[in-house]
């Protein structure tokens, strides 16, 4: 449980100095073939995200496993590393990734529930943004800003609406601490605003577009279709048919390379 008085709060914004110029050089050594499509169904439908410390199973529960890795790529992000670790502005980080939202997408309306959330808050460093980009909590709209991080209420229903350009966040869960203390201590609070239309996108179902199931159900899938006699290619088609999403970002088409790939992994 959160200390008296250090509940979370839609919006706050950190007084720190974010180096976007270090930020966005550790994003740029980011290949194409590093992002992957989100684990969470049709929720986050217009996601494309990369687990930087997390779990090991290939599911959505990597973004809040008991047992944490720090990815191979954080070796090659050392801005990041730093952000993250527990020199970093906010003491040591549980769960960090980013997260980029195709022009003109949404994230629907949602609340983080897990346990293993409850207790820690949710911090977004922009790394490119763009004026029609808002974070919604409770029918409230805010933009998070280059240059500082923000944090807001993860378990109140909240979803994100994007203007026409990519929008990427680096995203971060921290505990309470010392740091985090001073932190929250020295933020300065944001109502947010209504914005006409914002809430009805982020509950529009229209837009649910699912994302991939994540690597182990996937195996297991394609294992089934292996026993029936079914080759790589036969399984692209199968899969391709069922509209099922491949693992890369953006989307693409399965193919048998990309089946043999996965199941190399």
């Amino acid at each position: 449980m959160l200390p008296l008085g250090y509940e979370k709060k839609s919006f706050l914004r950190f007084d720190i100095d974010i180096d976007i110029d270090k930020l966005r050089s550790d994003f740029n050594c980011i290949t194409e073939k590093d992002w992957m499509s989100s684990y969470w169904g049709n929720i986050h439908c217009s996601i494309g995200m990369l687990l930087l410390r997390g779990g090991n199973l290939g599911t959505s529960e990597d973004f809040f496993s008991e047992d944490v890795y720090d990815k191979e790529i954080l070796k090659s992000l050392p801005y990041i590393e730093w952000l993250i670790s527990d020199d970093g502005p906010f003491g040591k980080i549980e769960f960090a990734f980013i997260f980029k939202t195709k022009p003109n997408g949404v994230t629907l309306r949602h609340q983080d529930t897990m346990q293993q959330w409850v207790d820690l808050y949710r911090i977004h460093v922009p790394i490119y943004t763009n004026p029609d980009a808002y974070l919604l909590a409770d029918k409230n709209s805010q933009h998070f800003s280059l240059g500082y991080a923000w944090s807001f209420d993860n378990g109140s229903d909240h979803g994100v609406v994007n203007g026409n350009q990519e929008r990427v966040h680096l995203i971060l869960d921290a505990k309470f601490s010392p740091k985090m203390k001073h932190q929250l201590d020295n933020a300065k609070y944001f109502e947010g605003k209504h914005i006409p239309g914002n809430y009805q996108r982020i509950t529009n179902k229209s837009q649910e577009v699912y994302s991939y199931l994540g690597d182990t159900d996937m195996k297991n899938a394609i294992k089934t279709l292996q026993s029936r006699g079914a080759n790589d290619e036969d399984i692209a088609t199968f899969l391709n048919t069922k509209k099922i999403p491949s693992k890369c970002y953006p989307v693409k088409k399965w193919d048998a390379d990309m089946v043999s790939e996965l199941m190399k992994s």
